[in-house]
């Protein structure tokens, strides 16, 4: 028998499966996505011309110091020594003020009338020792430069020094060459306060304008808010109070530190016989404000008394003075420095060598209360450094 035909599945007749559905073409941005991506561009452009402009403010900002500093270097060192004299006094006054209950422009003033009052008396009774005693000092040292000169010159190492040192310092150098006139132009302007008034008249300029600052010392300070922007206000209002704490703790170390050497040299000059022994401790400790180089800078004077009187006398006061900052170095200063304003020593000389290379003397002088306040600031502006990031 034969079996049915199988019949075979017809395609087209077939029942159609449908096909799965294709996937929908991406859609068009809508408007506000569009309007979304075209903010964060701008966005993004405007935080770069911010940065853009930070940059360009800030080195405008060095430039126009930098400017400053290289031509009115003297001008601001009289400014910072005027606001180091303000400090003094007016930290003088307020502890008279507690004590009498007086107003502060008064403790203030009569500070400045105690003080012309002692400085006045120190001349009067010293001034007429001073000058003779300054008259013999120059007598010795002329005859000391001249033996010593005559020795250097019969020897021919010593002759050979000689001849590259000029005449005007005891050498056998002559002619200095003609200078070129546009030498001392710089020079001219950035002394413009030492060639018009001189010396003394600089030191005036500088304690009248210390006593206006000590007397009203909130009006100025109100006057440097008073033109910064209002949002910047209380960032520079904290900074200032960090100067003035910076300034009188530095002073207040220092003045401490100038006092006990003071009177440690006047009582060894006067235990050992030297004469002018007051004068000449005032002077070690007034060189005593710049820190470690003033030291030596205080002693050339008593030494060179001491040549004057004998050579036995000259290594006696070499030593006293070597005894005393000794003391002043590794016992005094490291006490003072731990309750005032602490610096490390190599920021200190390298801070001195430094503004004396831009700034002349002045620079070298107030080099330690800038160092100072830059530090502190520079505390105030950053972040701390955590345990995890320390060396």
């Amino acid at each position: 028998m034969v079996p049915p035909p199988t019949k075979t599945p017809d395609t087209a007749s077939a029942p159609s499966v449908p096909h799965a559905p294709h996937a929908p073409p991406p859609a068009a941005h809508s408007p506000a996505d569009q309007q979304g991506a075209a903010l964060a561009t701008v966005q993004a452009l405007e935080h770069t011309l911010a940065r853009f402009y930070r940059l360009v403010m800030v080195v405008v900002v060095l430039g126009v110091l930098g400017l400053i500093i290289g031509t009115g270097g003297p001008v601001l060192m009289v400014v910072c020594a005027s606001a180091l004299v303000a400090v003094v006094l007016h930290g003088a006054a307020r502890w008279i003020t507690h004590l009498l209950r007086l107003p502060e422009w008064l403790s203030v003033m009569l500070l400045v009338l105690a003080l012309a009052a002692a400085a006045t008396a120190l001349v009067r009774v010293f001034g007429p020792e001073l000058t003779v005693q300054a008259g013999h000092l120059r007598t010795a040292l002329v005859s000391q430069i001249s033996t010593l000169h005559d020795r250097l010159n019969s020897g021919q190492f010593g002759h050979l020094i000689l001849d590259h040192v000029p005449q005007s310092l005891g050498g056998n150098q002559t002619g200095g060459g003609s200078r070129a006139p546009g030498l001392d132009f710089a020079g001219s302007m950035t002394n413009v306060l030492t060639s018009t008034f001189g010396s003394v008249g600089t030191m005036v300029v500088i304690v009248i304008a210390g006593i206006y600052f000590a007397l009203s010392p909130r009006l100025y300070a109100n006057g440097i808010l008073r033109l910064t922007p209002e949002r910047h206000r209380p960032l520079v209002r904290s900074l200032l109070q960090t100067i003035a704490h910076t300034l009188s703790a530095w002073v207040a170390g220092q003045m401490l530190d100038m006092t006990v050497v003071g009177v440690l040299t006047w009582l060894g000059l006067w235990a050992i016989g030297m004469p002018l022994a007051l004068p000449l401790g005032l002077i070690a400790g007034t060189a005593n404000f710049i820190p470690y180089l003033g030291a030596f800078v205080g002693a050339i004077p008593a030494l060179l008394i001491g040549l004057s009187v004998s050579t036995q006398e000259a290594l006696m006061v070499l030593g006293l003075y070597g005894v005393i900052q000794a003391f002043e170095g590794y016992v005094m200063s490291p006490f003072i420095q731990k309750r005032a304003v602490s610096m490390p020593p190599a920021l200190t000389i390298l801070s001195q060598t430094i503004f004396g290379a831009f700034l002349g003397m002045w620079g070298f002088i107030f080099a330690s209360p800038i160092t100072a306040v830059l530090l502190a600031v520079a505390t105030r502006l950053s972040a701390p450094l955590k345990e995890k990031d320390m060396l």
